[in-house]
């Protein structure tokens, strides 16, 4: 009798939490599913100041790719833009161009970093880029410059130089932790406001990216973190602050190819970053083809994804190092 109680009792056990993670996962699911589907609410932060002066808008990284799609995006939604080292004009609104060399961000202790053929050695001065947006109603800031812009690309850490890792950490992580921290007064004076970090699916870690892995995964560090600083402070409703994660697109700096299911143009990856915009979704990943790579990822053992990632990172190496022998 006792035995029958117990096999009963775990009968029902099995099935309660059964139906605990049957409803758990059905939550999550349905909660991906809309954050995919409901529309943007970015016009929350198109709004006019209170003297009636129009809202602008900054992007870093807009002289090509995804950050001068972003551009377009935002001015369709009624923003005049300041950019960071824009190189095209759009007619159709006002831009405000600051040249900045996110290279050659000061640190304490740091290597002092010299690029070839640059003739200003002084660090970055982001008072200086503060000043040149006095006077804007400045409500959205998008960190978007990063990458790895001098090839070659795929290196072993080992075989990185002291000067090419300082560049590439000051122009992923630096630049925009102190442009960030430069630019949050007047975005809390403009509130509501939103900020956005663009970071990589990268960041979790790709072999022979170490310094740009990492630097990602500080950016995606900085955006919880100051999510966490607004709420402690009372401010989460005046900056919505949003984390965006990117797969493959095309259309960017060394890769130009045809778009497909899974690597969309930069205008639509563009459009569905804008898309999150309003909804207080934290962090995530930007494009919903790219949810599913990621998601489809996260079903493998980790035996297999991290041979699945060696077996990428080897044959994107052996073509880039055939791509150059060839140019």
């Amino acid at each position: 009798m006792a035995t029958n109680s117990a096999i009963s009792f775990t009968s029902t056990l099995l099935n309660i939490i059964g139906l605990f993670t049957t409803v758990s996962v059905f939550t999550k699911v349905f909660s991906l599913l809309r954050s995919y589907l409901h529309s943007s609410k970015l016009s929350r932060y198109a709004h006019l100041s209170l003297n009636g002066e129009s809202p602008w808008a900054m992007v870093t990284g807009a002289s090509d790719g995804i950050g001068c799609a972003l551009v377009q995006e935002l001015a369709g939604h009624g923003f005049n833009v300041t950019v960071v080292e824009l190189q095209r004009s759009f007619p159709e609104r006002s831009f405000k161009v600051i040249v900045a060399d996110a290279n050659n961000v000061a640190c304490v202790n740091c290597l002092k970093t010299h690029r070839q053929g640059s003739s200003n050695d002084a660090p970055l001065d982001f008072a200086t880029i503060k000043n040149a947006l006095d006077g804007l109603h400045l409500t959205v800031l998008m960190n978007n410059v990063g990458g790895n812009p001098v090839p070659p690309i795929f290196v072993p850490l080992r075989d990185k130089t002291e000067v090419k890792l300082s560049e590439n950490v000051s122009l992923n992580a630096l630049f925009p932790l102190h442009l960030t921290r430069t630019l949050l007064p007047n975005l809390l004076q403009n509130a509501p406001s939103l900020l956005i970090n663009v970071s990589t699916m990268a960041d979790q870690g790709l072999p022979l990216l170490a310094s740009y892995s990492a630097s990602k995964q500080f950016l995606l560090t900085l955006t919880s973190t100051l999510r966490l600083e607004m709420m402690l402070e009372g401010t989460i409703g005046d900056i919505e602050i949003l984390g965006v994660r990117t797969g493959r697109v095309t259309g960017v700096a060394g890769y130009k190819e045809s778009p497909s299911l899974f690597v969309p143009d930069t205008k639509t990856f563009a459009r569905a970053v804008l898309a999150h915009a309003g909804h207080g979704s934290g962090i995530v990943v930007g494009y919903w083809a790219h949810m599913i790579q990621h998601f489809m990822g996260s079903l493998m053992p980790p035996w297999v994804a991290d041979r699945v990632m060696v077996s990428i990172m080897r044959s994107n190496a052996e073509w880039e190092l055939k791509t150059n022998k060839e140019a």
